[in-house]
């Protein structure tokens, strides 16, 4: 029995033992460890961004939960397209990041078809900054009689043996709503992604400010607001990603160059649907077809 136990462990550490010690994210799309797959009954947290440009949207699965967070305002058919591809029927929550369009925009036409159990803000309804459209947004779900509640900073959200930890900097001297953006770090086993919202220089510079007292060090980056304007090289050696994930296009992602300098992978949503998994040891990342 114990040599049989052995041997199954063994055989669960080989995918592993192929990659290297030091391999943390497996890229499919440039087709580096094709062959590499995970075990059979290894469960998965799964993250995909559909196809949208100067948009965000990202959909969060593990087991039963379900997540998105935002929802592409202008290009909402695209995160609605995605979500039927993958056969997702309902979520278990949608996350607003802040009440800009791009990010809010959608959720209203969403979640008429692919309903949430709550739907989570770090802003007040009558917050006075944000795009108009989230009032008609908020209206829209209310009729759908989707509960509503507001996170704050510190909070945590579990997903069986997934952390959700919700970051938001709230103080007087951030003058956009861009800057007060609800952040995600999302844990799983040995793994983190960083969701960053719309945070720009004032907020990352603030973030900086904390120093050891913030580990926000993630192996995979959300780009802040878009890719629109590189970040704070401070705040990038802080989260220190082997990935970035950007969610416009080459045309007005100039936030690209201090990723080239530091040759750091990225890519973005406007080619096509991105798949991340991970069991907890590794990640994968795919072009979904």
């Amino acid at each position: 029995m114990k040599k049989l136990l052995i041997l199954m462990v063994c055989l669960a550490l080989l995918p592993l033992a192929a990659l290297g010690e030091e391999t943390v994210i497996v890229d499919k799309i440039k087709g580096e460890n094709t062959d590499f797959a995970f075990a059979e009954d290894a469960k998965l947290l799964e993250i995909y961004f559909p196809k949208i440009n100067g948009n965000d949207a990202a959909l969060v699965r593990f087991g039963e939960y379900s997540m998105l967070i935002d929802c592409a305002g202008s290009q909402w058919r695209e995160t609605e397209t995605m979500l039927k591809k993958l056969g997702v029927t309902e979520l278990t929550y949608a996350v607003n990041s802040h009440p800009d369009a791009d990010h809010i925009g959608g959720f209203n036409h969403v979640l008429k078809n692919y309903p949430a159990k709550e739907f989570l803000l770090g802003f007040p309804e009558d917050y006075p900054e944000g795009d108009s459209v989230r009032f008609k947004v908020y209206s829209d779900l209310h009729a759908l009689e989707i509960p509503f509640r507001r996170v704050a900073d510190g909070e945590s959200l579990e997903f069986g043996d997934v952390k959700v930890t919700v970051l938001q900097r709230t103080d007087e001297s951030l003058k956009r709503v861009n800057n007060k953006s609800v952040m995600l770090m999302i844990e799983y086993g040995q793994r983190r992604i960083f969701f960053t919202g719309d945070i720009q220089m004032d907020t990352q510079k603030l973030l900086i400010t904390e120093g050891e007292n913030l580990d926000i060090q993630a192996d995979i980056l959300k780009y802040p607001h878009h890719g629109y304007a590189n970040m704070q090289p401070g705040f990038l050696d802080m989260v220190n990603p082997e990935l970035v994930i950007v969610t416009s296009g080459r045309s007005t992602a100039e936030g690209v160059e201090i990723l080239k300098e530091e040759k750091i992978p990225y890519y973005f949503c406007e080619n096509g649907i991105i798949r991340l998994a991970t069991d907890g040891n590794v990640w994968t990342v795919e072009r979904v077809k």
